[in-house]
């Protein structure tokens, strides 16, 4: 299961994505290094940038690529 199915697939440092809450918690299609306090997804570190809630009730974090 793809955890960012979105049509970009390339991403440069300070490129942003909107992610579920619940599949970062399940850690669906990504790592977390707890050491780095960074996500490991498609190739890249990325950091949690902010939050947003939606309409639908659902939480989504904010990833900004770091590397």
């Amino acid at each position: 299961m793809d955890p960012f199915p979105i049509a970009k697939t390339s991403w440069l440092p300070g490129d942003t994505r909107e992610v579920e809450q619940s599949r970062v918690r399940q850690e669906i299609g990504m790592e977390y290094d707890s050491y780095r306090r960074i996500y490991l997804a498609d190739g890249h570190e990325w950091q949690i940038a902010g939050q947003i809630a939606r309409e639908d009730g659902k939480k989504y974090y904010i990833f900004e690529c770091i590397s």
